[in-house]
C-alpha cells in the first residue's frame, strides 16, 4: 500500500540497520533507560499483532467504506512497527539469551487476552492507543533527555514509531464508538490496556537489568524512579484529557516536529532511518547525517 489515507495516514517501509554488534545499552549515559526502553520494544511483536487481530475483526462489523480504508492503513503501520522491532529484539536476544523465555512469557498472556470478549479487545486497542498518543506526544517533547547522544538507528526507529502514532490516533477510538459507544468501558479498556502494559515491560526490563547486574542496586532504582515522575507526570495531563467523556483524539494537534519529519520522509529523505542524535533540539532536517 502506498500514498495516504484521507485521515493522512501512510505506511512507510523505512530501511533501519541494527548491525550484529549494537550495543543493548544504545544510550551510552544511561544504560538503565536504554533496558527500560528496550522492555517495551520486546512487548510490540506480541501486543500489535494481538490489537491488528482485533481491529481485522471488527471490520467484519464496520460498514463504513472510508473508515475502513483508514484501518487497512492502520494495520499496515502497525504491522511495520512490530516487523521492526522484532528485528531489532533479535539484537537483544543476541546478548540475553533469557528474552527467549521472558518472550513464551508475552505470547501467553496475549494467547490469554485473545480469548476476551471481542468488545474487551477493541476496548483495550483503542486504550493503548490513547495512552500511545498521549507518551508519543511527550517522547516527541522530551526526545533531547530520552535520546540525545543514542544509538542512531534506535533513536531513529523510536522516532519513526511515535510519529506514526500520533498520525493514526483516530483509528482505533472511532471503530470503538461505532461498534459500541459505551464511554464507561472505554475508560476500563483504557486503565486495563495501562495496568496490563506496565506490568508487561517492567516484567521485561527486570529481565535485562538482572542480566546486567544492575537489577537492585540504588543507581538503578532513582534512574527509574526519575525516568517514572519525569515520564508519566508529562504524560498524565494527555491520559486524563484523552478519558473525559467528549474527547476525541482529532482534537490533539500534531506536533511541529513531527509535521517536518513527516514533510522531510516525503521529500524522499533516506536519512530519517539514522538522525544524528546530538541535534535532538533542532528540526529533523538539521539532524540529517553528515
Amino acid at each position: 500500500m502506498s500514498g495516504k489515507t484521507a485521515q493522512g495516514i501512510e505506511v512507510r517501509k523505512i530501511p533501519f540497520a541494527f548491525p550484529s554488534d549494537l550495543r543493548p545499552h544504545w544510550h551510552p549515559e544511561d544504560p538503565a533507560l536504554s533496558q527500560l526502553i528496550n522492555g517495551a520494544s520486546v512487548l510490540l511483536p506480541y501486543m500489535e499483532p494481538f490489537i491488528i487481530d482485533a481491529i481485522r475483526e471488527a471490520l467484519k462489523q464496520v460498514t463504513d467504506s472510508a473508515l475502513r480504508q483508514e484501518a487497512k492503513a492502520w494495520i499496515g503501520q502497525e504491522s511495520h512497527h512490530f516487523a521492526q522491532h522484532r528485528r531489532f529484539n533479535e539484537v537483544l536476544i543476541a546478548h540475553y539469551p533469557q528474552l527467549r523465555a521472558r518472550e513464551r512469557e508475552i505470547e501467553q498472556e496475549y494467547h490469554a487476552l485473545r480469548q476476551r470478549s471481542l468488545k474487551y479487545r477493541v476496548a483495550y486497542t483503542a486504550g493503548f492507543e490513547t495512552l500511545a498518543l498521549a507518551t508519543s506526544h511527550t517522547i516527541l517533547a522530551d526526545r533531547a533527555y530520552l535520546l540525545c547522544g543514542a544509538d542512531p538507528a534506535v533513536a531513529s526507529l523510536w522516532l519513526w514509531h511515535v510519529v506514526e502514532e500520533i498520525e493514526h490516533k483516530n483509528l482505533a477510538f472511532d471503530i470503538y464508538q461505532q461498534l459500541y459507544g459505551d464511554y464507561w468501558y472505554r475508560i476500563y479498556g483504557m486503565f486495563a490496556a495501562l495496568v496490563h502494559l506496565f506490568r508487561l515491560v517492567r516484567g521485561s526490563y527486570i529481565v535485562l537489568l538482572k542480566a546486567d547486574g544492575l537489577w537492585g542496586k540504588w543507581k538503578t532504582r532513582w534512574a527509574i524512579k526519575k525516568f517514572a515522575f519525569r515520564f508519566f507526570g508529562s504524560a498524565l495531563p494527555g491520559i486524563l484529557r484523552h478519558a473525559l467523556p467528549w474527547h476525541h483524539p482529532s482534537q490533539v494537534a500534531d506536533p511541529k516536529w513531527m509535521r517536518e519529519w513527516v514533510a522531510l520522509y516525503e521529500r524522499g529523505e533516506a536519512g530519517v532511518a539514522k538522525l544524528d542524535t546530538s541535534r535532538l533540539e533542532q528540526s529533523p532536517a538539521a539532524m540529517l547525517p553528515m
